[in-house]
C-alpha cells in the first residue's frame, strides 16, 4: 500500500467548521475560557461597530501571553493539551471554531513578558480559500490593536483576541449607521453580560472561594455576579447528595448536586433581593457546572417540562474535568449528555421530594394570590343567585352545632342530619358563594352553610381554581358561569341528601375534584408575581 497525502480542501473545511452550533454568548464565553485559563485578573470584552457599520469585537486580558511558538499553537486547530487538566480550555479547537462561527478573520495579538514585543498571528478565512493554504499570518501588531492590549495589560504580560470581518451577528440590517442598529447591538453586548454573569459567577464574586476571582467587563461596564441559588436568601439546599464515581481504570472521582427552593415574593428579605433573584419559568431547572463555569442549563434536560409550579426550583450539578468523558461534555462546552442510570436516579429519586416541595410552596403562594381577589370575584355570581333564589330549588337548613358543623337539612327526602362546613354567622346576607384556602380530602368544592342558608365553599389551592377563575378574573361572565356551575352541584346535594348517600355524594365530589386536577395539569398556571427575567 502506498500513503497519498491528501489534505483537506481550505474553503470547504473553514467553511463547515463555522457550522458547529454556537450562539454568540457561548462564543465569547470559549474566548474567555482562554483569558481565565491565562490567570488574567482583568478581561475585557468590547462589542463596537466603526464608522460605516462593521462590527468590531475583541477580548482583552492581562493573563500569561505567548511568544511565537505559543501564538501559533494557539491558532493552530487542535492546539497541544494545556498543561493542567482542569483548564477550562479543553479540545484545541474553542478560540478558532468559536471565532470564526461568526467573522471571517481572527486575530491574535500578545505579549509574553512585561515589556517585551508583542506579536500578531492571524486566520483570514477568505485570503486563506484563495490560496487554498493553511497559512497562518505572522505579522506585527497596528497602533489600534496595541492600544487595545495597553488598555488592559500596559507593559504587561497579555492577549487580544480580535473579531473582524463580522458577518453572522446582526444580518439583515441594511442601513449599519442607523439607530436600530445600534440598539441592536447595544442589546447583544446587554445579553452578553447576563450570560457572563451566570456562566463566570464564581469567578466573578470576590466571596466565593472555589475560584480565583476576576474582573470581566462589557464595553467598559464590570458585570456583577448573578448567583441562581439565590444564596443569601435560601441558606441552605432542601437536598443534596455527593456522589463517588470510579472511572475505568480504577480512578475515584465525584460530582455534587444540589436542589434549592427559593422563597415566594412575599418571603424575600428586600424587593432587591426579590427583583435579582429574577423568578421566572424560564429560570427553574438544572444548572450544571464544569470546573465551576456553568455550561448546561437552565433546564430540566428532557426529564419534565418547565412549569409554573416549580419556578421556586433550581438545581446545581458540578463536577471537574474527569467526568468529562462520563458527561460527554460537547465541543462548545454547552451541553451534556447524562448515562441512563444517573438520568434515572436524578429524575426518579433525587428530584421527586424537592419537586414536591417546590409545588406545595408555589400553591401556598398562588392560594395567597386568589384570596386577595376572591372577596370581590365571586360578589356578582352571589347576587344573581340571591335574586332567583325565590325561584330555585333549594333545602331548608338549619344550624345544631356551629363547633361541630352540625345541620339538619330539610328536603325531598325529608329531614337528615348532617355535617357541613359553617362558615363565620356574620357573613351578611345574600352571600352564596365563598372561597377557603382549602378544603377536606382536596375537593374543590363543598357544601357550605353561609348567609343563613345553603352556600357552596371553593378550595383556592385547588389547581382548577387557579388555572381556571384566575386567568379569567376580569371576564365576569366566566367567573359567573363556574359559579353557578358549583353552586348547583353543592346545592343538589343538600337537596337530595339522606342516611343512605352522604358517602356516596363525598366519593362523587373527591373523585370528581381529582380528575379535575390531573385534567389541569398541563393549563399555564397564572403567575403568582410579575415576570423579573
Amino acid at each position: 500500500m502506498t500513503p497519498i497525502e491528501v489534505p483537506p480542501d481550505v474553503a470547504r473545511i473553514t467553511e463547515g467548521l463555522r457550522d458547529t452550533g454556537y450562539d454568540f454568548n457561548t462564543a465569547v464565553a470559549d474566548v474567555i475560557d482562554n483569558s481565565i485559563a491565562a490567570g488574567a485578573n482583568v478581561i475585557d470584552v468590547r462589542i463596537a461597530a466603526d464608522f460605516v457599520g462593521d462590527i468590531l469585537i475583541s477580548v482583552a486580558d492581562d493573563g500569561v501571553g505567548m511568544d511565537q511558538d505559543g501564538l501559533i499553537n494557539a491558532m493552530k486547530y487542535g492546539s497541544k493539551r494545556r498543561p493542567h487538566a482542569k483548564s477550562l480550555g479543553k479540545f484545541g479547537l474553542g478560540l478558532k471554531t468559536a471565532s470564526t462561527a461568526f467573522c471571517k478573520r481572527l486575530t491574535l495579538v500578545s505579549r509574553h513578558v512585561a515589556g517585551g514585543k508583542p506579536l500578531k498571528a492571524t486566520w483570514d478565512l477568505e485570503e486563506m480559500a484563495a490560496a487554498n493554504s493553511w497559512s497562518l499570518l505572522l505579522d506585527t501588531p497596528s497602533v489600534d490593536e496595541l492600544r487595545l492590549l495597553d488598555s488592559v495589560a500596559p507593559s504587561h504580560s497579555g492577549t487580544v483576541v480580535l473579531w473582524e470581518k463580522v458577518d453572522r451577528l446582526l444580518e439583515g440590517y441594511k442601513d449599519k449607521q442607523g439607530r436600530p442598529f445600534k440598539k441592536a447591538l447595544d442589546r447583544v453586548a446587554a445579553a452578553l453580560g447576563e450570560h457572563i454573569a451566570l456562566v463566570y459567577q464564581r469567578f466573578l464574586d470576590p466571596s466565593d472561594t472555589r475560584e480565583k476571582t476576576c474582573e470581566i467587563r462589557v464595553n467598559g461596564q464590570a458585570i456583577r455576579p448573578w448567583d441562581p441559588f439565590c444564596l443569601n436568601e435560601t441558606k441552605e439546599p432542601v437536598a443534596r447528595q455527593e456522589l463517588e464515581v470510579e472511572l475505568n481504570g480504577g480512578q475515584r472521582t465525584k460530582f455534587l448536586v444540589r436542589a434549592f427552593i427559593l422563597p415566594r415574593k412575599e418571603e424575600f428579605s428586600s424587593d432587591e433581593a426579590r427583583v435579582e433573584a429574577r423568578i421566572s419559568n424560564e429560570r427553574q431547572g438544572v444548572y450544571v457546572y464544569r470546573e465551576n463555569r456553568l455550561i448546561h442549563g437552565p433546564d430540566w434536560m428532557g426529564m419534565f417540562k418547565q412549569e409554573p409550579h416549580y419556578s421556586l426550583l433550581r438545581v446545581e450539578l458540578s463536577f471537574d474535568h474527569t467526568l468529562d468523558d462520563a458527561f460527554q461534555v460537547d465541543i462548545k462546552k454547552s451541553r451534556i449528555q447524562l448515562n441512563e442510570a444517573l438520568y434515572e436516579w436524578l429524575r426518579d429519586k433525587f428530584l421527586t421530594g424537592p419537586r414536591r416541595e417546590a409545588e406545595v410552596r408555589y400553591r401556598r403562594g398562588a392560594a395567597s394570590l386568589a384570596k386577595g381577589t376572591a372577596a370581590l370575584l365571586h360578589t356578582p355570581s352571589s347576587n344573581v343567585i340571591h335574586q332567583k333564589a325565590p325561584g330555585l330549588s333549594t333545602p331548608t337548613v338549619q344550624v345544631v352545632d356551629p363547633s361541630s358543623g352540625k345541620v339538619e337539612v330539610s328536603n325531598k327526602s325529608g329531614k337528615t342530619t348532617a355535617t357541613i362546613r359553617i362558615v363565620d354567622p356574620q357573613v351578611p346576607a345574600g352571600v352564596y358563594v365563598v372561597t377557603a384556602d382549602s378544603l377536606e380530602n382536596g375537593a374543590l368544592w363543598e357544601p357550605t352553610y353561609a348567609a343563613k342558608g345553603p352556600a357552596v365553599s371553593l378550595n383556592l389551592g385547588h389547581p382548577y381554581y387557579t388555572k381556571a377563575y384566575l386567568p379569567n378574573k376580569a371576564n365576569s361572565i366566566v367567573v359567573q358561569a363556574l359559579d353557578y356551575m358549583l353552586w348547583a352541584l353543592a346545592n343538589a346535594e343538600l337537596n337530595n341528601l339522606n342516611d343512605d348517600n352522604k358517602d356516596a355524594f363525598e366519593e362523587f365530589r373527591i373523585e370528581v375534584s381529582r380528575n379535575l386536577k390531573k385534567l389541569v395539569a398541563d393549563l399555564p398556571d397564572p403567575p403568582t408575581e410579575p415576570s423579573e427575567a
